[in-house]
């Protein structure tokens, strides 16, 4: 009996170890990631063009501020409905003990843009967790929303929230009204799909549907929500 229960504890001791040097590995070990350095020009204090060798094109990245509210409150509430990251990923927020648009959610959704291609293998998927632990380190939760926002893409080579929102509404960002925000942080999921210009049927849909997870996360009251989904479309036509 005591032979099994020395036997139980020296496996369940290997184990522990085992988990410990793993997490450790996954927090510490940078070797062959994507430097998170180039990231930080896409969380600038003002406002100023940025490039990224994953990316179509070139863009503009704003500061935290001038994304303004709206689109703030929009994004994060599309982020906490519809956030799905795996079990990899849920397992490592859950060792950060982070949930919704939180800087482990965050760091995730970033790790995956710097390896230029999605990919389902599991070594891709242990090499965007270690990307996402370095990210954390790196940067402040605000820092990683804002590169998060300005990284975000919305189709026709547009990337960022500002050319996002000067294309489809002529505003800055911080203008936009709890309608567009919705749209367009909806928008990003799929922008072909939900398309206002080709599908306004789906982004009509896709907006109400943001604008009642804005209200389910209480970014907005359920009279604001009511109000915004009761407005018209608003998009301009080609």
């Amino acid at each position: 009996m005591r032979v099994l229960l020395k036997t139980c504890l020296i496996g369940l001791g290997a184990i522990a170890i085992a988990i410990i040097v793993g997490f450790a590995w996954l927090l510490f070990d940078s070797r062959g990631l994507p430097g998170p350095q180039a990231l930080a020009q896409f969380a600038p204090a003002s406002i100023m063009h940025v490039s990224d060798p994953c990316l179509k094109t070139a863009s503009v990245a704003i500061p935290y501020g001038s994304i303004g509210t709206n689109l703030r409150s929009a994004l994060g509430a599309v982020e906490a409905s519809e956030d799905d990251p795996g079990v990899l990923t849920e397992t490592y927020r859950g060792f950060t003990h982070s949930g919704g648009l939180h800087r482990a959610t965050l760091s995730w959704h970033i790790s995956r843009t710097m390896f230029c291609g999605p990919s389902k293998a599991l070594n891709r998927q242990l090499d965007e967790l270690r990307a996402a632990a370095q990210l954390e380190r790196r940067f402040s939760r605000r820092e990683l929303f804002t590169i998060f926002a300005n990284r975000l893409e919305f189709g026709e080579d547009m990337v960022g929230v500002e050319p996002g929102s000067q294309h489809f509404f002529h505003k800055e960002p911080s203008q936009l009204l709890i309608g567009e925000a919705a749209l367009l942080a909806g928008l990003a999921k799929a922008p072909s799909y939900f398309s206002p210009i080709k599908h306004p049927d789906r982004a009509l849909q896709r907006r109400n549907e943001v604008i009642d997870a804005m209200a389910k996360t209480h970014a907005i009251s359920e009279d604001e929500a009511s109000t915004a989904k009761a407005s018209a479309l608003p998009i301009m036509t080609r």
